[in-house]
């Protein structure tokens, strides 16, 4: 770390410190592909608690900027001591990010962090992303300076003066800059122009300063200013200070959404478990009923029995899609071959519901590297909602849009719908929030959608301008490259009942309802079938049978199934190699780490009868 930037982040953290109560405060800064890492604390920290505080944040950053950082090296720098206002006893975590060069390349994390340390935090990061983009440490302002002008131009951030009481007598680059992007042309010698810059004028002569406020404009892309204003002294002068918030706006949004995603994720995780075990009963059961010679309202009794278990299953996996957020494919596409595709899928509906769909391709889009199942599902979510929004119109219609602007696909979709309100917009990636009828939708959709195109390094977001319905906007990075290997194949038929000889096979799962079922299964392609309920009962029935097949379930009560795996490699490897796992919970980092270390097949719940024979055969084919 060069002392520029180390003086500039001990300048930050000690003004942090001075203003709010906090107890470490951790800088991290992106320099040519290794994380700089720099840790201050107000109070004594072991070292493993200084190093989790540090991966804590490089982890922070990483969800905020996305997966370009996931090869980054780490090096960290030596911690250093500061004096805060007082020790905060809070847990409260803060972060903001450090925006360099329109990107962001760092963050600023507090823990322990007092009253008033996010608002100084969201004061003091952007000072230090322009002191790291000028390359040195923010210092004092000579007096000397020469004029009040040349100071003002080299502030980051916007400044106006006004007198009269709204006509402007000096406006300085950054805040031509600011207006500039809202479509504002302004000198001095005019007057402000009606809105938000006017009112703060107008409060702060009345109260001496105005309150801080933040207002956005422009159309796409949308920005966002942070405005304040302060009378000079009963002139009837005044100072208005304006600041583009626009990317701080967006990556703080994209970092809460990471984290809440991320707690959500584990709760979800346990939820799906448990809804497993009841449908991995439901669903096999209502196959082997079918299997039978059954009446005909029986049988559709059963099948209504079935479809409606399918259904619930469907949901779950939407649940453990969202918490799991498998490993991208990703290939060489053509993001218009796949809009057509989808809107192909869809035009039975759109043709019933007599609603017209609109392309409008950009015809030089170029191929880039993404999961095409993934983005497909983004894009059949999007065009979904956008159905259901028109559906009540006379004539609804749907338009979709590609175009390249600055190094991204840019992909939206719009509807002419009656729009999304104000305060659902800003929840509308929120996991289970829906604004649909009951029965219409689980809230997940956007939210699986958001995680997609969070882990293709791009944005998605939403706007509803009055009057005209809702506008989706999917950002891609345009990304060349070979294409990752594919992994599993194609699925099969049903597996017909093994034909091969009677084998001696221990199912053990704590669920009384899945042992009947996976015995009953077995016993009828003629294998002979015990149960046990957990592990140890299981080392029991081994101690005086010998088996063919183990099938274990992985989470159990007194034993589970990692521990009788590990136990039976001791005492049997040849049934340890012909162990079947099955699990309601693919989720959880430790279960996905045992599962990767070992070779046995491993079965999801809910699964089918051609699931389970296809593993039996495949673990028996090297059996005796």
């Amino acid at each position: 770390m060069t002392a520029q930037r180390e003086a500039a982040f001990r300048l930050a953290v000690e003004a942090l410190a001075r203003r709010a109560p906090l107890r470490t405060a951790t800088c991290i800064l992106c320099d040519d592909g290794a994380h700089i890492a720099a840790l201050y604390t107000a109070a004594d920290l072991t070292p493993s608690e200084a190093d989790r505080l540090l991966d804590e944040a490089n982890d922070a950053f990483q969800a905020l900027a996305g997966p370009s950082h996931a090869s980054c090296a780490r090096a960290h720098m030596r911690f250093a001591r500061i004096e805060a206002a007082s020790l905060a006893l809070s847990s409260t975590t803060e972060t903001a990010p450090l925006i360099v060069g329109g990107v962001p390349r760092g963050l600023v994390r507090l823990t322990g962090a007092g009253e008033g340390a996010r608002a100084a935090l969201y004061d003091i990061a952007p000072v230090l992303s322009a002191a790291l983009e000028n390359g040195r440490a923010p210092v004092a302002i000579d007096a000397s300076a020469p004029s009040m002008e040349a100071v003002l131009e080299a502030l980051p951030d916007g400044v106006i003066l006004t007198e009269g009481p709204l006509r402007v007598t000096l406006v300085n680059s950054a805040a031509r800059a600011a207006l500039a992007a809202l479509g504002i042309r302004m000198s001095e010698g005019e007057e402000l122009p009606p809105g938000d810059l006017a009112d703060a004028v107008a409060e702060a002569l009345a109260n001496g300063r105005s309150r801080p406020r933040e207002f956005e404009a422009g159309s796409e892309p949308r920005r966002y200013m942070h405005v304040t204003a302060a009378s000079l002294g009963g002139t009837g002068a005044c100072l208005l200070l304006l600041r583009d918030v626009t990317e701080e706006n967006l990556m703080q949004e994209r970092l809460l959404q990471s984290e809440k995603m991320a707690s959500v994720g584990q709760l979800v995780s346990g939820v799906a478990h448990e809804l497993n075990n009841p449908l991995t009963g439901i669903v096999g059961f209502a196959q082997l009923l079918l299997m039978r010679d059954l009446d005909e309202r029986s049988r559709q009794q059963v099948e209504t029995i079935q479809a409606e278990a399918e259904r619930a299953s469907k949901i779950v996996q939407n649940l453990l899609s969202f918490a799991r957020r498998r490993k991208a494919r990703k290939e060489p596409t053509d993001l218009n071959a796949l809009v057509r595709r989808v809107v192909e899928l869809r035009s039975y509906e759109h043709h019933l519901r007599n609603i017209e769909v609109s392309l409008d391709l950009a015809p030089d889009l170029p191929q880039t590297l993404v999961d095409p199942d993934q983005i497909q599902q983004v894009l059949l979510n999007l065009i979904i909602n956008a159905e259901q929004a028109v559906k009540d119109r006379e004539r609804g219609w749907i338009e979709v849009r590609t175009r390249v602007r600055d190094g991204s696909i840019v992909l939206t979709v719009q509807d002419n719908g009656p729009g999304i309100a104000p305060e659902a917009l800003r929840r509308i990636f929120d996991p289970f929030f829906t604004t649909k009828q009951a029965g219409e939708g689980t809230g997940l959709g956007l939210t699986i959608s958001y995680g997609i195109v969070d882990d293709h390094g791009g944005r998605i977001h939403a706007e509803s301008p009055p009057g005209k319905g809702a506008l989706f906007t999917v950002e891609l990075p345009i990304v060349t490259g070979p294409a990752e290997p594919s992994e599993g194949a194609a699925p099969r038929e049903e597996a017909a009942p093994a034909t091969g000889p009677r084998r001696r096979i221990l199912v053990v799962d704590d669920e009384e309802n899945i042992r009947k079922l996976l015995s009953g299964i077995l016993s009828m392609d003629g294998h002979a079938v015990d149960t046990a309920k957990n592990g140890v009962q299981a080392l029991e029935r081994l101690s005086g049978t010998r088996y063919d097949l183990l099938i274990t379930d992985i989470k159990m009560p007194e034993m589970d199934g990692q521990a009788l795996y590990q136990r039976l490699r001791e005492v049997d490897a040849d049934l340890a190699r012909r162990t079947v796992f099955i699990t309601g919970d693919t989720v959880s980092p430790e279960t996905r780490v045992f599962l990767q270390n070992v070779q046995n097949p491993c079965l999801s719940k809910p699964f089918r009868l051609r699931d389970i024979r296809e593993a039996v055969d495949r673990a028996l084919s090297g059996a005796p």
